[in-house]
């Protein structure tokens, strides 16, 4: 390109910036923030530059909201030297966060150094402190430097940090310091041409001396370092001890592997050598290959060498009895299911024995108090995913947790967004992804049309590299000789006629609502209207029995025995489908088989049209969901197992999570295509995993026509991104097949994505909830233990119903009831919420 063209594109981006920048920064000129942006995203695209503006405008409403003030400002009357900013007290109360070191030094261009946290890790070169600073001169006229004042006095060796973390390849923030001034003589042996020697960042070893030997010239006063350094120093050093110690008591935690009453396969022995060396990892294998397994060695061998005396298992609720038994085959470690009424469990918590306690997730949230008094030096978490929405309340207190050793279990890690893989690293090693506003706009694809939207990801690269030390994930082709085989098939199901009406009947509402939100964000009430819509259709597709349940149940009770000519009435042709499916796998060729769907009404109606079947045999079938009591699905299981006559478990997607069947079973049919791929593969991996020694067989029941046939590409779409960064090679993916389903209906069906907190503390920096600047929102703050994020609104009557719902805590009460508790800020907009929904039904209600 020619340097001409160069610049007018240089010059396009600034005025591009600064019209956004417009009533964004209260004092400060547009023109400055459009400049200090431009330098921060040297190289980077323009959907990066715009999301570096968005960040910084957050930024400034934070410091609104926390009432940041300067405390201290520099002697004489230049406005370059240390200022100390924080927050401001609330009348009567006392201030809420810290205040920091900042240096302001230089103007043209901009240079600024600050000691909070989100200055070092946002690589934006400003923070929300560094904007009041900015702000207050130029709100009193005094932003200017006297001439021939120096900006950077060199009286003596001075370490400074390029902020700017790169856009691709590695990102080791030490490498970014250089020395300068003073004379090379007075330097520390570790510089050489003002650089870190690269051999001294190699190992944790050489880093730990490197950062000591710093940290003590500057004590002593033979250096001066910018805020940032500081810093930056002081989090570097307590990784690089952390990661010390576990790489010297690696050797002697494996030693401890030969005790184990369980044999590990070679990468599972691997798998816990990452760990330990770590100390921190997300084990993201592949369903089935014994993660499990792995994380109990782990505890095992930090356990037997002393550096864990208390341990913490979070856990699914159902899974807790699971986890005991897979540990007892395991280790000789003590371990307690943390069970009972409040009073019972706090004993167990004030007992302090050596050991480990295995916690449901809700069991946290009641009971963190004793959890902290407990002080875990290790956690392990299962089913990670539960921790992918900041907003909710498991991630903020898993993430209030402060432990040692960290090891989360998850086979998906993502399901397409990028902002779900980030907030679980955020309690696995909180700088990984740094920095997050990034995230979003530099790994993703957009529509080459100009139309919004995503059309597939790119730079994966990079995001494996920064993933790789402190991510392990095995794909099942890699230990494909330990597994036996699986084939899947799709069982085509024809939609009847009065299906067809009943669901192309819903089509042009539901363009008229997607056609709606194109315009414009869609209100509570329509966003209702149009799941309610989508989910109807859904239902259709697996026959009008189950959409007129209430109606056709008792016509199906009341005949006893599913003949084909009731059948032919209920208009749900996958039941006829899955009697031929049993009648082959489970009778002909004597197979247990687990039955999946969303619904629960669906699995009865299922149940009941192979119960003929399955009693003629002398056979019989089971329930695994959320409505059976802890007994019954224990039981369940067990029969599963161990009773040759029980060959069917009818499970929804609440219920069988984590169960490991792969003993019992060899056989999965999925009434109907979820949304989201991992969702499905997590109920193949149900039997599909390791411990099976039989072929296996999933059948996957279809409609060809109407809304499945389009879940079906939604499903293969969502894999891409999932292959592509965890099992792939490649640095880009594009989505096949067009995006407009992807970008439209998914995104409304979805919600919002949830923005996620990061900054030092005292701001909540929605960093991946990209916002344009035209139609500013407040900001969100993050969830902390025991306190709830603000709810977020951008129009008028407008509620997010995903963040409302996920708000919502709910339990089982004695008598098999259900208590719903909500924060007091969310009455109003539930009470919108239900009233809506009540006017959808009464409307699907009355009479045409």
């Amino acid at each position: 390109m020619a340097t001409e063209q160069i610049k007018n594109d240089a010059s396009e981006t600034s005025l591009a910036l600064e019209a956004l920048a417009k009533g964004h920064f209260g004092n400060i000129p547009p023109k400055l923030i459009a400049e200090a942006v431009t330098w921060t995203t040297q190289d980077a695209d323009w959907p990066v530059r715009r999301a570096a503006l968005e960040a910084l405008a957050r930024r400034y409403g934070f410091a609104e909201r926390d009432h940041v003030q300067i405390g201290k400002r520099p002697a004489g009357r230049s406005p370059l030297g240390i200022y100390r900013v924080g927050s401001r007290a609330k009348r009567g109360k006392s201030a809420s966060g810290k205040s920091y070191e900042l240096a302001l030094l230089g103007v043209a261009p901009l240079r600024v150094s600050c000691a909070c946290a989100d200055f070092v890790r946002s690589s934006l070169g400003l923070c929300k402190h560094s904007l009041v600073v900015l702000d207050a001169l130029h709100k009193r006229g005094a932003l200017k430097v006297p001439a021939g004042k120096p900006v950077t006095p060199d009286r003596k060796p001075k370490l400074v940090w390029f902020h700017q973390q790169p856009l691709t390849g590695p990102a080791d923030r030490l490498s970014r310091l250089e020395l300068l001034g003073g004379g090379k003589a007075s330097w520390p042996a570790s510089f050489q041409q003002g650089r870190p020697v690269a051999r001294l960042l190699r190992t944790p070893e050489t880093r730990l001396h490197f950062v000591a030997e710093l940290q003590q010239a500057l004590a002593r006063g033979r250096l001066d370092a910018e805020p940032a350094v500081v810093t930056l120093l002081a989090e570097e050093r307590t990784r690089a001890e952390r990661i010390a110690q576990s790489v010297a008591d690696t050797k002697a935690a494996l030693g401890t592997l030969r005790k184990l009453r369980r044999k590990l396969y070679p990468y599972q022995r691997e798998g816990v050598a990452r760990f330990l060396g770590a100390g921190s990892l997300l084990l993201a294998d592949d369903m089935g290959l014994g993660k499990t397994t792995q994380a109990i060695a782990a505890c095992h061998a930090l356990f037997n060498i002393g550096r864990v005396q208390h341990g913490l298992l979070v856990v699914p609720a159902a899974l807790k009895s699971q986890w005991k038994r897979e540990w007892d085959a395991t280790t000789t470690a003590p371990l307690t299911v943390v069970e009972g009424g409040p009073a019972e469990r706090a004993q167990l918590y004030a007992r302090r024995a050596r050991g480990f306690l295995v916690i449901g997730y809700e069991q946290l949230l009641r009971d963190f108090a004793h959890v902290q008094r407990f002080a875990p030096e290790m956690v392990v978490l299962d089913e990670a995913q539960r921790i992918k929405n900041w907003e909710t309340k498991s991630a903020a207190y898993v993430k209030a947790l402060q432990p040692r050793y960290r090891l989360v279990l998850t086979g998906t890690p993502m399901e397409n967004r990028f902002p779900e893989l980030a907030s679980i690293m955020d309690f696995v090693d909180d700088v990984a992804l740094e920095p997050k506003w990034r995230l979003l706009p530099w790994h993703t694809l957009s529509q080459g049309d100009g139309a919004s939207g995503v059309s597939g990801a790119r730079n994966l690269d990079t995001l494996r590299t920064r993933l790789a030390p402190v991510m392990l994930r095995r794909i099942r082709k890699e230990v494909l000789s330990q597994l036996p085989a699986r084939t899947d098939t799709r069982v085509p199901v024809e939609m009847t006629e009065p299906q067809r009406e009943r669901h192309d009947e819903l089509k042009r509402p539901i363009a008229s609502l997607i056609e709606l939100s194109s315009r414009r964000g869609l209100r509570q009430p329509e966003f209702l209207r149009l799941m309610q819509l989508l989910t109807t259709q859904r239902m259709i597709c697996n026959g009008l029995a189950q959409l007129d349940f209430e109606t056709e149940w008792p016509r199906c009770v009341q005949s006893g025995q599913a003949t084909p000519a009731l059948l032919n009435t209920l208009f749900t042709p996958k039941l006829a489908a899955l009697r031929e499916l049993v009648s082959d796998v489970v009778i002909s060729q004597e197979r247990k088989a687990v039955v999946f769907s969303q619904w629960r009404n669906m699995l009865r109606l299922s149940e009941w049209s192979v119960r003929d079947l399955l009693e003629q045999a002398g056979l019989r079938a089971a329930f695994f969901t959320g409505a059976e009591s802890s007994k019954q699905r224990e039981r369940a299981i067990v029969e599963l197992h161990d009773d040759p006559t029980a060959r069917v478990l009818f499970l929804s997607d609440a219920g069988g999570v984590g169960l490991n069947l792969q003993r019992a079973a060899s056989c999965c049919i999925n009434l109907e295509l979820p949304w989201n791929p991992a969702v499905l593969e997590q109920r193949i991996g149900r039997i599909y995993r390791l411990g099976q020694t039989l072929p296996i067989d999933v059948y996957n029941l279809v409609t060809n026509e109407g809304i499945e046939s389009r879940i079906a590409q939604l499903v293969a779409n969502k894999r891409a991104v999932f292959s592509s960064l965890f099992d792939g090679t490649t640095d880009e993916v594009r989505f096949e097949g067009g995006s407009s389903f992807l970008d439209g209906v998914k995104k409304l069906v979805d919600g919002a994505q949830a923005p996620l907190s990061v900054g030092d503390g005292d701001s909540d920096e929605a960093e991946l909830s990209i916002e344009p600047l035209e139609q500013p929102r407040a900001p969100a703050a993050s969830a902390q233990p025991g306190q709830q994020p603000a709810s977020d609104a951008s129009t008028p009557g407008f509620v997010d119903v995903s963040t409302a719902l996920s708000r919502l805590s709910l339990s089982r009460l004695p008598d098999g009831g259900v208590r719903i508790d909500a924060p007091r800020e969310l009455a109003a907009p539930l009470a919108e919420l239900f009233e809506g929904f009540a006017k959808s039904l009464r409307g699907i209600a009355s009479p045409p």
